[in-house]
């Protein structure tokens, strides 16, 4: 007697080698899982990413103990008076006979925004390594844009 054929095995899942990549999502947990997670908000425009650009180069200035005066002056063109308070109230701590290099901000890309707060990535270049410096902004009356926290 000989054993029936085999049927292929049916699954749920998808192989990441076989499986269809779209942009529209199919009716799945982790399709429902990204749709709620999706922020729809729009990026910040040119304005907002100049004064993100200016925040930056200030904040590369700040945390390596430079020019006191031009940091303290950039803080109030482009942060909050909160957060450019709170930054010069807490300067970085250097280590004592070391130079810490100076970064140089290389990009500046808008993220999605969600409930009037728009996320701003600097990349900065740094001895050759690149990080990251993230920032939300805000839009105020008759102030412009400016920065209400900085991560990284």
């Amino acid at each position: 007697m000989s054993a029936p054929p085999r049927q292929p095995a049916t699954s749920s899942s998808t192989s990441a080698a076989t499986g269809r990549i779209s942009s529209v999502p199919s009716n799945s947990a982790n399709a429902a899982r990204a749709t709620t997670s999706a922020v729809t908000g729009r990026p910040a425009g040119p304005a907002a990413i100049a004064v993100a650009r200016e925040f930056a180069g200030a904040f590369v200035l700040y945390e390596t103990g430079g020019d006191r005066a031009e940091v303290r002056k950039a803080f109030a063109a482009t942060a909050t008076p909160d957060l450019s308070r709170a930054l010069l109230r807490r300067p970085p701590r250097l280590p004592a006979n070391i130079k810490v290099p100076k970064a140089k901000v290389v990009n500046v890309v808008a993220g999605p925004s969600q409930g009037g707060i728009y996320s701003v990535s600097v990349s900065l270049l740094r001895i050759g390594v690149t990080s990251e410096l993230r920032l939300d902004m805000e839009r105020l009356k008759n102030d412009g844009w400016r920065v209400t926290n900085v991560l990284g």
